[in-house]
C-alpha cells in the first residue's frame, strides 16, 4: 500500500496522513498511551449489551529496524451497538472486527480486519517524533516521515488535528472535563488555548499514517469517506482524553502503568465473555464466520455495517 500500488479490481486504497500535536515528550507519550488505550478501551466495553473489547494477546515482539516492543491482540464487538434493521440483515459472526497491534515506540503498526471480508483493511502505521520548529517558534511537520513514494504522495491526503480546538466537536459529544481548551494540568501544563503549540515548550507529533482498502464495487467510497472522518474523531477525541487524564497517569511508575493495562484487560475480556448476546466471542466467533461461509458475498450486508451510527470498529491506537 504504501508503494502507491492498487487493489485486484484496480482502485487504489484511500491514504490519509494525521498529524497530531501533543504537549509531551515522547517518552511521556508512550506510557501515557498504554493507560489512556486500556481506560478508553474498558469504557467502550458494556456487559450488558455484549459491545466491547476483547483482549487475546499481550506480548513481547521484535520487528526489525525497530527493536522490541509489544504486540496485542483484540476483538471489537458492536453488534448490539448496530440499528435494529442492520442487525437483522446482518449474520453475528460479521458484527466483529479483529485487530493486530505491534508496538516497537516510536514506530507502531496497526492492521485491522474481518475474516470474511478479504478486500477490507485499515492499516494504520505511526511514527512519533518530538516536533521541530522554525526561527519564529512555529511547528514544521516532517513532510514525508513514512517515506512513501513520489506516486503515493501525489494521492496522500494530509490533516492536522489540534487536540485544544472544540470547534468541530458537536453539543452532544463535548465534554467540559475532556476540553483540553480550558483544563490545566496538575503537571503544568496548558490549557492548550489557541496558540498552544508556540507555548507549550515540549511538543511531539504523532504522524498517523492510515491506509484504508475497501474493494467492493459500490460502496467503495462511502466506505472509506464515513472510515477516514471515524479515524479523524477517534485520534482526536481519544488524545483529548489522554491530555485530560494526564494528572491521573503522569507520576505512576512504568510497572504501576503495565498493571494497570494487564487489570484492564482481564476486566474486558471476562466482561465479554459473561455478557449476554456477545457469544461466541474469540477464536470460536473467527471460526463459525468461515464455517458458515460468510465470505465476500456479504456487500449489502457491509453497506449497513459501515454506516450504522454509533459503530466502533477500530481502536484509538
Amino acid at each position: 500500500f504504501l508503494s502507491g500500488s492498487s487493489t485486484s479490481r484496480g482502485r487504489m486504497p484511500r491514504v490519509v496522513e494525521f498529524r497530531v500535536p501533543f504537549p509531551c515528550t515522547p517518552e511521556e507519550y508512550k506510557w501515557g498511551q498504554i493507560y489512556t488505550v486500556a481506560k478508553v478501551c474498558t469504557e467502550m466495553t458494556d456487559p450488558k449489551d455484549g459491545a466491547g473489547v476483547e483482549s487475546i494477546a499481550n506480548e513481547p515482539c521484535t520487528l526489525d529496524g525497530y527493536g522490541a516492543g509489544v504486540y496485542t491482540k483484540k476483538y471489537y464487538h458492536f453488534r448490539s451497538k448496530l440499528p435494529g434493521y442492520v442487525r437483522a440483515v446482518t449474520p453475528k459472526a460479521a458484527t466483529f472486527m479483529q485487530e493486530e497491534a505491534w508496538n516497537c515506540f516510536p514506530y507502531a503498526r496497526t492492521i485491522i480486519n474481518h475474516p470474511s471480508f478479504t478486500k477490507f483493511s485499515i492499516e494504520i502505521t505511526t511514527i512519533h517524533e518530538p516536533a521541530k520548529r522554525d526561527s519564529h517558534g512555529k511547528i514544521e511537520y516532517a513532510e514525508n516521515i513514512h517515506n512513501l513514494s513520489d506516486k503515493a504522495l501525489k494521492t496522500r491526503k494530509v490533516r492536522e488535528i489540534d487536540i485544544g480546538d472544540s470547534s468541530d466537536i458537536k453539543k452532544d459529544q463535548y465534554k467540559s472535563e475532556e476540553d483540553p481548551g480550558t483544563f490545566k494540568t496538575k503537571c503544568a501544563k496548558g490549557p492548550l488555548s489557541q496558540g498552544w503549540m508556540g507555548r507549550e515548550p515540549q511538543v511531539m507529533i504523532a504522524y498517523k499514517l492510515v491506509t484504508i482498502t475497501c474493494d467492493y464495487f459500490g460502496i467503495s467510497k462511502v466506505v472509506e469517506d464515513y472510515l477516514e472522518g471515524y479515524e479523524y474523531s477517534l485520534f482526536k477525541s481519544s488524545h483529548r482524553k489522554f491530555y485530560c487524564w494526564m494528572d491521573d497517569w503522569f507520576t505512576l511508575t512504568h510497572d504501576e502503568i503495565r498493571s494497570y493495562e494487564d487489570a484492564a484487560n482481564k476486566k474486558m475480556t471476562e466482561s465479554m465473555k459473561s455478557a449476554k448476546g456477545a457469544g461466541p466471542v474469540g477464536q470460536e466467533q473467527i471460526s463459525a464466520a468461515l464455517k458458515d461461509g460468510q465470505t465476500d458475498d456479504l456487500t449489502t450486508s457491509t453497506r449497513n455495517l459501515e454506516m450504522g451510527d454509533g459503530v466502533s470498529p477500530t481502536s484509538p491506537s
